[in-house]
């Protein structure tokens, strides 16, 4: 089972490689964002079609949106009610900082997430080392996680198995270093590889491969960001299982309203592999809507 779904995974991710890699050159995306939503696993989201990172040495973005899971590396740490978002974004020349919180919506999930990087580009490949400050004091310092207890109470558990001693735990702060290496070179993807290092939860390594879409539909008015990824669990979820975490893929509709407004509404699904499986965590779909605006 576990090599049919692998066989599925790299089919779709070779066939959207083929379906994109002809055409026009695609315009300029903002490849330093997408990687900086990559590392704290914040899906990158509204970003209007009429901006080209080229053209200027700064911008400033602000993202204020629904999701109705907020999953974490395949992680449920929310349940099916939901979580608030709100981003902040800011690129000054080659480095990027982004400050986002998530409030659960009836649970008690409560997430703060700041992070810095700087972008290095050679040719048509960048390289971008960074660091994320990761804050959930929904969570005790014990590490237990109290994202689930509405789903608790309707007695399913596909959260984490703490009973267990080795299900997913995680401090009530997080000091991560990440580096993300892609490259620009394929229009209308962008091939990428993740790694983070949690240095509060040894050996807390995660590492994740993906590719991410930008399709324009309709002039610069209407754009399809298709994704897909495959995660690799060494300590960050768990210690019980090392190697595959979860196959996840998506598709999001982004629409510019006017010239910094743009809105967004995506569909996900996850597929839990061998590592989220040994915490109990089940296969998931949810959606997220939301506006950006960007200068």
């Amino acid at each position: 089972m576990r090599l049919i779904l692998l066989l599925i995974a790299f089919t779709f991710l070779s066939i959207t490689c083929k379906l994109f890699a002809h055409g026009v050159p695609h315009q300029s995306r903002s490849e330093e964002r997408s990687a900086l939503a990559e590392a704290v696993d914040v899906q990158s989201t509204g970003v209007p079609l009429n901006r080209k990172s080229n053209d200027r040495n700064g911008g400033v973005e602000a993202t204020t949106g629904w999701e109705s899971r907020h999953m974490h590396y395949g992680v449920d740490e929310s349940g099916p009610s939901g979580n608030y978002v709100n981003e902040v974004s800011v690129q000054v020349g080659d480095f990027s900082f982004n400050a986002w919180n998530g409030f659960g919506l009836g649970n008690d999930l409560v997430e703060w997430d700041f992070t810095g990087a700087y972008n290095l580009a050679l040719g048509p490949v960048f390289l971008m080392p960074g660091y994320n400050f990761r804050y959930v004091p929904s969570q005790n310092e014990d590490g237990h996680d109290h994202g689930h207890e509405a789903e608790h109470e309707e007695g399913h558990h596909e959260g984490h198995a703490d009973e267990h001693g080795g299900g997913h735990s995680h401090n009530l702060y997080s000091n991560e270093v990440f580096l993300t290496l892609g490259t620009t070179a394929i229009p209308y993807v962008t091939p990428s590889t993740v790694f983070v290092w949690d240095l509060n939860n040894t050996p807390g390594v995660f590492l994740e491969c993906r590719l991410d879409g930008d399709v324009p539909v309709y002039k610069d008015v209407v754009s399809l960001q298709p994704y897909a990824l495959l995660g690799l669990n060494f300590g960050y979820n768990t210690n019980d299982a090392y190697g595959l975490n979860n196959f996840q893929f998506g598709l999001q509709t982004t629409c510019r309203l006017w010239r910094y407004i743009s809105a967004f509404a995506g569909i996900n699904y996850s597929v839990a592999l061998e590592a989220l499986q040994t915490i109990g965590q089940e296969n998931v779909v949810w959606v997220n809507v939301g506006l950006t605006f960007a200068y």
